[in-house]
């Protein structure tokens, strides 16, 4: 038995797969049965149970119907090209042999740290401002930046972006990165975080990034707690009246106000 206990399945891939829409309703059916017993064939993606290819014969066995019905069925798929076969005449399945191949792949950079295309030396010097690459950019979250947008990038603090860039993408892409650095949180955690904030915002990105900017240039020691009571100092504001203000020089006239005229007493 496979020792993959899921795998992704593209529902999309599987709907608009020409060969397969060719076949009839039957043989769609059994295809389908066909992929859920090669993800658990060995070798993974071939239609064998311990190394032994499935015959007509078995699949009729295994499945309850009449041997005549699956050896039509198969010949139907067959023809319309869904499957392949193997020199020994052995069915498997293209798709689960790429994805499983893919999946390995990723399984060996992860044991070595990422994608090697994915990762850049970092060459900020200790001194420079805020920035991009501060941020982690080229670390294998995101593909490496060419030499001249890496040049052009690096004068560019958290909060500086064109009018014609998106702040949203700007946020996720380089935001994430520099939160994930400052908290040591991974990816998915980080983005819940942001997820939380940006709602409480009523999503204003622009609002959050330039929160992520002042926390750049702070460093506090615990940036979690210091972004939370920011994004709370922003809605409390955005919450209080048009026309109020809460800066401690204008309660002060708010109080004198308030003060009877004692002038000629």
């Amino acid at each position: 038995m496979s020792k993959r206990r899921w795998s992704k399945f593209w529902w999309q891939d599987y709907e608009r797969d020409p060969a397969l829409r060719l076949c009839s309703l039957a043989a769609q059916g059994l295809w389908m049965r066909l992929l859920c017993l090669m993800h658990e064939g060995e070798p993974y993606g071939h239609l064998c149970v311990n190394h032994r290819p499935l015959h007509p014969r078995h699949l009729a066995l295994m499945l309850g119907v009449a041997e005549r019905q699956i050896t039509r069925l198969m010949a139907e798929l067959k023809e319309a090209g869904v499957f392949s076969t193997t020199a020994e005449g052995c069915v498997y399945s293209r798709r689960l042999l790429r994805d499983k191949a893919a999946s390995d792949q990723g399984a060996a950079w992860g044991r070595t740290g990422g994608n090697p295309s994915l990762k850049a030396p970092r060459s900020t010097p200790p001194s420079a401002p805020f920035s991009v690459q501060d941020m982690g950019a080229g670390e294998g979250l995101s593909p490496p930046h060419k030499h001249q947008e890496a040049e052009s990038e690096a004068e560019c603090t958290l909060t500086a972006f064109g009018p014609n860039d998106d702040v949203r993408l700007h946020l996720f892409k380089h935001g994430l990165v520099f939160l994930q650095k400052a908290t040591g949180r991974p990816e998915r955690s980080t983005r819940a975080l942001m997820g939380k904030w940006l709602k409480m915002l009523h999503d204003d990105a622009a609002c959050l990034l330039a929160v992520l900017g002042e926390c750049a240039a702070f460093k506090p020691a615990e940036p979690v707690s210091w972004v939370e009571a920011k994004v709370r100092a922003r809605v409390a504001e955005r919450a209080q009246p048009v026309g109020h203000t809460s800066s401690t020089h204008a309660q002060r006239l708010a109080a004198w106000q308030n003060v009877p005229d004692l002038e000629g007493v």
